[in-house]
């Protein structure tokens, strides 16, 4: 009898293993609690109707979810949590009545009005296919902390010097003066706005709209945008008690130039190893913690040229501009103080050469200040493909014009990706696009939009996917939330580094799921030139059984940035494409 027990044992032993091995990964689904769900924690729900455009109604919906009692002291924003909701104005007005809710995670430094493109696009392009759907792009709880106060005041008077001039320069708005960027010891708050805090107020969000378990599992499609995809593979794999894990709150999980995971390295998977580095990164991890608590550590990207505070404030500033005053002659960089943030930003986005960079133009080449663009052109100058020499920070917008142009070198020429191996790889700095450089200090540079870059000679059509006066009012966007957040919690990425480096301890415990994203439909589309492609889906492969697609001529951000119709006459192909992966889920 014993040994026919055994036997019993072993077979349904190896039949798991062969199962779990079959998959391509041993999933743990984390077991169901005895008690029952209780209700959402989040209270005194608001909606605010923001405008109706081609069709699609956005608003913002925020909700009562107040931070833990012995949270350092913080505004009475920090203790609601958001969205920006996207449906069409013929379909169901309740969110529960939709056929499906996309619920997305933004990347880093990424406000929710990020994603305002893809958003409208995709539920326009499901509402073509006959499905009303919604998309909701979250609002990490820091954007509380965002500076809207000036770009407010500009929109209502309509001159964008306003808000540069009281950001930079003392102007007082309406009797208020600006403070000052917040430094490291008046940002005590972010410390508890990491990992645990951005699940759960998805986990609540989503179970205040939709009660019942079962209605979510039917429901959400939970996706994220570059880091907001590793957020959702943490989000996948949290225990929520008695709901059960993140997974068990969504039908499928959708990456947009991204990965779902909190083990890309499997980890978990291997007892032996999963001790040791729950071992080693724990300790590691609490010293951080520490680190940041006692203000030592800094708590954001602060002063970091490129994509600190200040930089991605210029980058708001001269989506202001354009949007205010397209086609003037800019005034953007002669209000801006020469500091060495602002000039190294400035420099490193721009410039021609390496040569010119170490002078900051003083080699002969020109720093930027020494141009004329309109406003649309300076726009473009700061986040075009053709223009900015950071991948990451890229959108196919469009061309420079109204004179001539030199081709840049710094930090290597766009052509070098064409090489075998490892140009695909050096994408990573610059992209894959030739980049340009004005050359005449005399002439007023202009900007052709994506859609007049036919005879351009350094772009061509199928390599310009964004409108760049979308682009421009996105950036302009004050209250409810910045397009890029002022403050970006640099706990969420320590808290990424953690998961991934294999701690499960602490306020990594409740991290007990293992690749429960891929036990549900999964669906990925990469940028067609991003480095995102080339890096994560080489090293970090989709499962065998996911939908993967590429979006050609995509940059990064033109995954949820493009224009709603393509220069092929096409919808925009990433809201297509996520509109057609959730159709498929009936």
């Amino acid at each position: 009898m014993r040994n026919k027990l055994w036997a019993q044992r072993s077979v349904r032993l190896a039949t798991a293993f062969a199962i779990a091995v079959g998959a391509g990964f041993a999933v743990d689904p984390v077991v169901g609690h005895a008690d029952p769900e209780q209700a959402s924690a989040a209270t005194d729900r608001q909606e605010q109707v923001l405008e109706t455009r081609d069709g699609v109604a956005v608003s913002y919906v925020s909700y009562l979810l107040p931070l833990p009692a012995n949270a350092p002291a913080h505004p009475a924003a920090c203790d609601r949590v958001g969205y920006l909701r996207y449906r069409a104005i013929d379909g169901p007005a309740d969110s529960a009545g939709a056929e499906h809710v996309v619920i997305q995670e933004q990347g880093l430094g990424g406000g929710a009005v990020n994603s305002d493109s893809v958003g409208a696009n995709t539920v326009r392009s499901a509402r073509n296919m006959g499905q009303h759907i919604e998309f909701w792009a979250l609002a990490r709880r820091s954007s509380c902390l965002d500076e809207t106060f000036g770009f407010d005041y500009a929109l209502r008077s309509g001159d964008y010097l306003d808000a540069v001039d009281y950001y930079f320069n003392g102007k007082v708005l309406d009797g208020q003066r600006f403070p000052g960027f917040r430094t490291n010891d008046q940002l005590a708050i972010l410390d508890w706005m990491g990992m645990e805090r951005v699940v759960w107020d998805q986990f609540e969000v989503m179970r205040h709209e939709v009660p019942e378990r079962a209605v979510r599992q039917q429901k959400y499609v939970c996706t994220g945008i570059s880091l907001g995809g590793l957020v959702t593979g943490f989000f996948a794999d949290w225990d929520f008690g008695a709901a059960g894990a993140g997974a068990d709150q969504c039908a499928a999980f959708a990456a947009q130039d991204s990965m779902i995971s909190s083990d890309p390295v499997m980890l978990q998977h291997i007892p032996v190893l999963r001790d040791i580095a729950n071992a080693l990164v724990t300790p590691t991890d609490a010293v951080l913690q520490a680190g940041l608590g006692a203000g030592v550590l800094p708590r954001t990207l602060g002063g970091i040229p490129a994509i600190g505070t200040e930089a991605f404030m210029i980058m708001r500033l001269a989506g202001l501009a354009a949007h205010l005053d397209p086609d003037a002659e800019s005034r953007l960089l002669a209000h801006l103080p020469r500091e060495f943030v602002i000039d190294a930003t400035l420099n490193y986005l721009t410039a021609p050469t390496w040569t010119s960079f170490a002078t900051n133009g003083a080699d002969g080449s020109g720093s930027i200040r020494d141009f004329r663009f309109t406003n649309t052109a300076m726009l473009g100058m700061l986040i075009d493909n053709n223009s900015n020499n950071f991948s990451i920070e890229q959108q196919g917008a469009g061309a420079l014009d109204g004179g001539p142009v030199m081709t840049k070198s710094f930090p290597n020429p766009g052509e070098v990706t064409e090489l075998p191996l490892f140009g695909s790889f050096l994408r990573i700095s610059a992209g894959n696009q030739q980049r340009v450089y004005p050359t005449d200090r005399t002439v007023l540079y202009t900007w052709r939009n994506y859609d007049e870059v036919r005879g351009v000679p350094f772009t061509t059509p199928n390599h310009e996917v964004a409108d760049i006066r979308d682009a421009a009012r996105q950036l302009a966007t004050g209250s409810p939330g910045a397009y890029w957040e002022t403050y970006f919690p640099n706990r969420l990425v320590i808290d990424i580094a953690a998961g991934y480096g294999g701690s499960r301890s602490g306020e990594m415990a409740p991290l007990r799921g293992r690749g429960l994203a891929r036990t549900k439909p999964y669906f990925v589309a990469f940028a067609g030139d991003s480095p995102v492609q080339a890096g994560m889906a080489t090293f970090f492969p989709a499962p065998s059984t996911a939908q993967v697609v590429s979006l050609p001529g995509y940059a990064h951000i033109d995954t949820i940035g493009a224009a709603a119709v393509q220069n092929d006459g096409q919808p925009d192909y990433s809201g297509q494409q996520l509109a057609l992966f959730v159709r498929s889920l009936g």
